[in-house]
Protein backbone atom coordinates (compact mmCIF):
# COMPACT_ATOMS: atom_id res chain seq x y z
CA UNK A 1 0.00 0.00 0.00
CA UNK A 2 3.21 2.71 0.99
CA UNK A 3 4.67 1.76 -2.10
CA UNK A 4 1.63 2.64 -4.17
CA UNK A 5 1.21 5.79 -2.63
CA UNK A 6 4.67 6.31 -3.15
CA UNK A 7 4.50 6.20 -6.89
CA UNK A 8 0.84 7.83 -6.98
CA UNK A 9 3.12 10.71 -5.28
CA UNK A 10 5.98 11.16 -7.58
CA UNK A 11 3.44 10.43 -10.72
CA UNK A 12 1.55 13.50 -9.12
CA UNK A 13 4.71 15.28 -8.77
CA UNK A 14 5.95 14.36 -12.74
CA UNK A 15 2.82 15.68 -13.86
CA UNK A 16 2.86 18.84 -11.92
CA UNK A 17 6.43 20.18 -13.70
CA UNK A 18 5.35 19.12 -17.18
CA UNK A 19 2.13 21.31 -16.24
CA UNK A 20 4.21 23.96 -15.70
CA UNK A 21 5.80 24.39 -19.50
CA UNK A 22 4.86 27.76 -20.28
CA UNK A 23 2.56 27.67 -23.73
CA UNK A 24 3.98 30.75 -25.37
CA UNK A 25 7.54 29.12 -24.79
CA UNK A 26 6.41 25.53 -26.25
CA UNK A 27 4.36 27.96 -29.28
CA UNK A 28 7.48 29.06 -30.05
CA UNK A 29 9.52 25.55 -29.98
CA UNK A 30 6.64 24.19 -32.47
CA UNK A 31 7.48 26.71 -35.03
CA UNK A 32 11.32 26.25 -35.04
CA UNK A 33 10.78 22.32 -35.20
CA UNK A 34 8.23 22.70 -37.94
CA UNK A 35 11.03 24.50 -40.25
CA UNK A 36 13.18 21.99 -39.03
CA UNK A 37 11.27 18.82 -39.49
CA UNK A 38 10.26 20.04 -43.26
CA UNK A 39 14.51 19.75 -43.94
CA UNK A 40 16.43 16.92 -44.32
CA UNK A 41 20.04 18.34 -43.75
CA UNK A 42 21.59 21.67 -42.36
CA UNK A 43 24.67 23.49 -41.80
CA UNK A 44 25.36 25.72 -38.95
CA UNK A 45 28.17 28.19 -38.77
CA UNK A 46 28.91 29.80 -35.66
CA UNK A 47 30.87 31.24 -32.84
CA UNK A 48 31.48 29.32 -29.36
CA UNK A 49 31.81 31.10 -26.61
CA UNK A 50 33.74 29.92 -22.87
CA UNK A 51 33.11 31.85 -19.73
CA UNK A 52 34.34 31.54 -16.64
CA UNK A 53 34.52 34.68 -14.45
CA UNK A 54 35.94 32.62 -11.25
CA UNK A 55 38.39 30.99 -13.53
CA UNK A 56 39.09 34.60 -15.06
CA UNK A 57 38.12 32.41 -18.67
CA UNK A 58 37.19 33.77 -21.81
CA UNK A 59 37.35 32.08 -25.16
CA UNK A 60 35.69 32.35 -28.63
CA UNK A 61 36.13 29.81 -31.42
CA UNK A 62 34.33 29.69 -34.62
CA UNK A 63 33.60 26.50 -36.43
CA UNK A 64 30.35 24.48 -38.51
CA UNK A 65 28.74 21.53 -38.54
CA UNK A 66 26.80 19.59 -41.49
CA UNK A 67 24.32 17.31 -39.98
CA UNK A 68 21.95 14.80 -41.72
CA UNK A 69 19.88 12.73 -39.67
CA UNK A 70 22.60 11.44 -37.15
CA UNK A 71 24.93 11.83 -39.14
CA UNK A 72 27.54 14.80 -39.00
CA UNK A 73 30.18 16.76 -39.87
CA UNK A 74 31.99 19.05 -37.32
CA UNK A 75 34.59 20.95 -37.92
CA UNK A 76 36.04 23.36 -34.67
CA UNK A 77 38.90 24.34 -32.73
CA UNK A 78 41.44 22.37 -35.58
CA UNK A 79 39.91 19.24 -35.02
CA UNK A 80 37.29 17.43 -37.70
CA UNK A 81 34.88 15.39 -35.86
CA UNK A 82 32.85 12.93 -38.58
CA UNK A 83 29.90 10.87 -37.56
CA UNK A 84 28.28 8.30 -39.70
CA UNK A 85 25.74 7.30 -36.58
CA UNK A 86 28.07 4.46 -35.47
CA UNK A 87 31.21 5.98 -34.91
CA UNK A 88 33.22 9.33 -33.97
CA UNK A 89 36.01 9.89 -35.70
CA UNK A 90 38.06 12.74 -34.31
CA UNK A 91 40.53 13.76 -36.81
CA UNK A 92 43.79 15.93 -35.57
CA UNK A 93 45.53 17.56 -38.45
CA UNK A 94 47.95 18.76 -35.52
CA UNK A 95 49.35 16.15 -34.06
CA UNK A 96 48.26 13.75 -37.27
CA UNK A 97 46.27 11.80 -35.07
CA UNK A 98 42.94 9.83 -35.13
CA UNK A 99 40.57 8.83 -32.30
CA UNK A 100 37.95 6.57 -32.87
CA UNK A 101 35.19 5.78 -30.57
CA UNK A 102 32.13 4.16 -30.18
CA UNK A 103 28.75 6.98 -30.83
CA UNK A 104 27.14 5.21 -27.65
CA UNK A 105 30.27 6.47 -25.73
CA UNK A 106 29.80 9.58 -25.89
CA UNK A 107 28.54 12.02 -22.83
CA UNK A 108 25.27 11.84 -22.03
CA UNK A 109 25.52 15.30 -19.91
CA UNK A 110 26.22 17.20 -23.25
CA UNK A 111 24.25 18.11 -26.03
CA UNK A 112 25.11 15.96 -29.02
CA UNK A 113 26.46 17.75 -32.69
CA UNK A 114 23.80 15.85 -34.29
CA UNK A 115 21.13 16.97 -31.96
CA UNK A 116 21.88 20.44 -31.76
CA UNK A 117 18.61 21.40 -33.63
CA UNK A 118 16.08 19.25 -31.63
CA UNK A 119 17.65 18.12 -28.18
CA UNK A 120 15.34 20.60 -26.32
CA UNK A 121 12.56 18.51 -27.19
CA UNK A 122 12.42 15.87 -24.23
CA UNK A 123 13.97 16.19 -20.65
CA UNK A 124 13.60 19.84 -19.76
CA UNK A 125 10.99 21.83 -18.11
CA UNK A 126 10.12 25.34 -20.34
CA UNK A 127 10.20 28.73 -19.75
CA UNK A 128 9.44 31.51 -21.47
CA UNK A 129 12.03 34.14 -20.79
CA UNK A 130 14.12 37.54 -21.20
CA UNK A 131 13.71 38.86 -25.01
CA UNK A 132 16.91 40.94 -26.79
CA UNK A 133 17.49 42.71 -30.01
CA UNK A 134 20.46 41.17 -31.80
CA UNK A 135 21.52 42.05 -35.19
CA UNK A 136 17.99 44.49 -35.49
CA UNK A 137 16.38 40.78 -34.87
CA UNK A 138 13.79 40.17 -31.96
CA UNK A 139 14.96 37.21 -30.05
CA UNK A 140 12.79 35.38 -27.80
CA UNK A 141 14.63 33.12 -25.28
CA UNK A 142 13.18 30.46 -23.54
CA UNK A 143 14.50 29.00 -20.83
CA UNK A 144 15.27 25.04 -20.21
CA UNK A 145 15.83 23.55 -16.71
CA UNK A 146 16.46 19.74 -16.90
CA UNK A 147 14.62 17.24 -15.38
CA UNK A 148 17.40 15.55 -14.25
CA UNK A 149 18.31 16.53 -11.18
CA UNK A 150 21.87 14.76 -11.98
CA UNK A 151 22.49 16.96 -14.73
CA UNK A 152 25.75 19.09 -14.60
CA UNK A 153 23.40 21.65 -16.40
CA UNK A 154 21.49 24.28 -14.45
CA UNK A 155 20.00 25.40 -16.70
CA UNK A 156 20.12 26.54 -20.45
CA UNK A 157 18.93 29.51 -22.69
CA UNK A 158 17.92 29.19 -26.18
CA UNK A 159 17.61 32.39 -28.06
CA UNK A 160 14.72 31.66 -31.40
CA UNK A 161 14.73 34.77 -33.98
CA UNK A 162 10.80 34.97 -33.83
CA UNK A 163 10.52 36.09 -37.70
CA UNK A 164 12.30 33.64 -39.10
CA UNK A 165 12.06 30.87 -36.20
CA UNK A 166 15.89 29.93 -36.77
CA UNK A 167 18.10 29.01 -33.37
CA UNK A 168 20.25 32.06 -32.85
CA UNK A 169 21.43 31.74 -29.71
CA UNK A 170 22.14 29.02 -26.88
CA UNK A 171 23.91 29.63 -23.30
CA UNK A 172 24.18 26.92 -21.13
CA UNK A 173 24.83 27.45 -17.49
CA UNK A 174 26.77 24.72 -15.51
CA UNK A 175 26.47 23.81 -12.03
CA UNK A 176 30.03 25.28 -11.75
CA UNK A 177 29.00 28.71 -12.80
CA UNK A 178 31.14 27.87 -16.48
CA UNK A 179 29.02 29.63 -19.34
CA UNK A 180 29.30 28.38 -22.94
CA UNK A 181 27.62 30.38 -25.64
CA UNK A 182 26.87 28.98 -29.05
CA UNK A 183 25.89 31.70 -31.20
CA UNK A 184 24.40 31.00 -34.73
CA UNK A 185 26.02 33.00 -37.71
CA UNK A 186 23.90 31.13 -40.04
CA UNK A 187 21.79 28.14 -40.85
CA UNK A 188 21.52 26.60 -44.52
CA UNK A 189 18.55 24.37 -45.10
CA UNK A 190 18.27 21.27 -47.06
CA UNK A 191 21.69 22.13 -48.67
CA UNK A 192 22.77 19.27 -51.44
CA UNK A 193 25.44 16.83 -49.23
CA UNK A 194 27.77 14.02 -51.14
CA UNK A 195 27.54 10.72 -50.71
CA UNK A 196 30.72 9.69 -48.96
CA UNK A 197 30.80 13.10 -46.63
CA UNK A 198 30.09 11.16 -43.72
CA UNK A 199 32.47 8.29 -44.80
CA UNK A 200 35.76 7.74 -42.95
CA UNK A 201 38.19 6.54 -45.58
CA UNK A 202 41.61 5.71 -43.53
CA UNK A 203 43.40 5.96 -47.06
CA UNK A 204 42.83 9.48 -47.17
CA UNK A 205 45.58 9.75 -43.68
CA UNK A 206 48.42 7.66 -44.37
CA UNK A 207 50.82 8.92 -42.38
CA UNK A 208 48.20 9.63 -39.18
CA UNK A 209 48.44 7.21 -36.51
CA UNK A 210 44.89 5.74 -35.49
CA UNK A 211 43.51 5.32 -32.19
CA UNK A 212 40.19 3.05 -31.50
CA UNK A 213 38.18 2.16 -28.80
Amino acid sequence: MKKTILIFLIYLNCNSMYSQNDSRAINLLNKVSEKIDSSVSFKISFTYTLENINEGINQNSDGSIIIKEDNYLLDFMGIKQLSDANKIYSIVPENEEIIISNIEDEDNNTIKPSKLLVFYRDGYLILWDKKEIIDDNVIQFVKLIPIDSVSDIDYLLLGVNTTTNDIKKLIEIGKNQTKTILSVKSIEYDILIEDDLFVFNKDNYPTYYIESF
